[in-house]
């Protein structure tokens, strides 16, 4: 398959495998980007059980897991084309992976945050302690080393797991990564965008957006989200016309 891309506004959208796309770009200045999770992660979602108020996210995933092997490609690839962050979530077994294959490519790696979602992916079947954290590996370069103190973690509230989300990635969380991890103007890749959640952040907080996604249904929600989200920004950034200043007091 012969990746397509799509030019929406400053968003560069392509549909494809992303380890066709990764050679043919420039330099982007943020990675923010949540790939498939490791095996185990895979393998306990699609044998858990359907049944329980969270059914609609008990369905198979419908994607393979990353492997070792994957986590050492796209560490590789981020380092190379990446100027700046690299913001990449993932499970508690790959986050060791990642770290290890971002320090190799010189890359200063933080421990991994926290995103504490209560109550998610609760357990329906056997026994033991849900899983209600994904983690997320955060490195950079030296360039970086001024940028400031950040978030230690993200915890879901209230809004957090709305219909946007569109069973991937929460808006909130990903609108709070691009605005502490990018600047205005700045241009973010995601490699895997699934349904186009880090673009629409892109789009709102006025980020350049660089984004691939294989599956070709995800891929269309995505192009439909990030124009509406364009365009929403576009009604708010005109120039308003400004009020006219009269006095109540002429002819009185």
């Amino acid at each position: 398959m012969t990746p397509e891309k799509v030019v929406i506004g400053n968003a560069e959208l392509w549909w494809g495998d992303c380890r066709e796309v990764l050679p043919t770009l420039a330099s982007v200045d943020a990675v923010i980007t949540d790939p498939p999770y490791s095996e185990r992660t895979h393998a306990g979602h699609d044998t858990g059980s359907r049944s329980g108020k969270d059914d609609a996210d008990r369905k198979d995933l419908g994607y393979k897991a990353l492997t070792p092997e994957d986590a050492e490609f796209f560490a590789s690839e981020y380092a190379r084309i990446c100027t700046g962050w690299v913001v990449w979530m993932t499970d508690h077994t790959l986050a060791p992976t990642i770290g290890k294959a971002l320090e190799k490519r010189g890359r200063y790696v933080f421990a991994p945050l926290p995103f504490y979602a209560p109550g998610r992916s609760v357990r329906l079947s056997g026994d033991g302690p849900s899983s209600w954290t994904d983690w997320i590996v955060v490195a950079r370069t030296k360039a970086q080393n001024k940028w400031g103190t950040l978030p230690g973690g993200y915890v879901a509230g209230p809004g957090w797991n709305d219909k946007a989300r569109m069973g991937g990635k929460p808006t909130l969380l990903m609108d709070a990564l691009v605005a502490d991890y990018s600047r205005p103007g700045y241009r973010v890749l995601d490699t895997h965008m699934g349904a186009g959640t880090t673009g629409v952040a892109c789009a709102k907080a006025g980020r350049s957006f660089i984004g691939c996604e294989v599956d070709r249904a995800a891929f269309d929600i995505a192009c439909e989200r990030i124009e509406a989200a364009q365009s929403q920004g576009q009604m708010f950034t005109q120039e308003q016309p400004k009020a006219e200043q009269i006095n109540l007091l002429d002819g009185a």
